[in-house]
């Protein structure tokens, strides 16, 4: 007979942020279902929402943070033994005004429309065979998976 693990409760307000204590409480959650044998699939989906719910406090939190760390030296502020940085992400350049690329670009699209054909007949042929214009042997396309899961929340 196993002794029972209680699930950690935690919260938002008292909770010290760190690796080792996610670390910790995420060691408490997977030990409670190996050892009591409950199903996990309520509390993923507790945590899915969860996680949803926190993406998107995030984004709407956004702009306030970054005005926020405005007023910290180099965008960047020490909080709760975490430090908090502004920075820039998704940096894109647009290149379409220069001639040399547009014309290469073009060059890579139509290779890549050229691939994407070849790839959806690889995917239908379902035995080897000779290319009549090559005299090659083309062989199926080996189809790979991963089994996992997802959750869709109800709205």
């Amino acid at each position: 007979m196993s002794t029972a693990i209680f699930l950690p409760k935690v919260e938002l307000s008292t909770y010290e942020p760190s690796k080792f204590n996610n670390e910790l409480i995420k060691t408490a959650i997977v030990e409670h279902f190996k050892e009591i044998g409950d199903s996990p699939l309520e509390t993923l989906v507790r945590m899915d929402a969860i996680a949803q719910l926190f993406d998107g406090v995030r984004s709407e939190l956004r702009e306030i943070v970054v005005d926020e760390l405005a007023k910290y030296p180099n965008g960047k502020a020490d909080v709760l033994g975490s430090e908090v940085t502004k920075i820039e992400s998704g940096v894109k350049y647009i290149y379409d005004q220069d001639y040399s690329w547009t014309k290469l670009n073009n060059e890579v699209e139509s290779l890549k429309y050229a691939l994407k054909e070849r790839e959806k007949m690889l995917r239908t042929i379902n035995t080897p065979m000779v290319d009549p214009e090559t005299g090659e042997m083309v062989h199926p396309a080996p189809r790979i998976s991963t089994t996992t899961f997802k959750i869709s929340l109800k709205k």
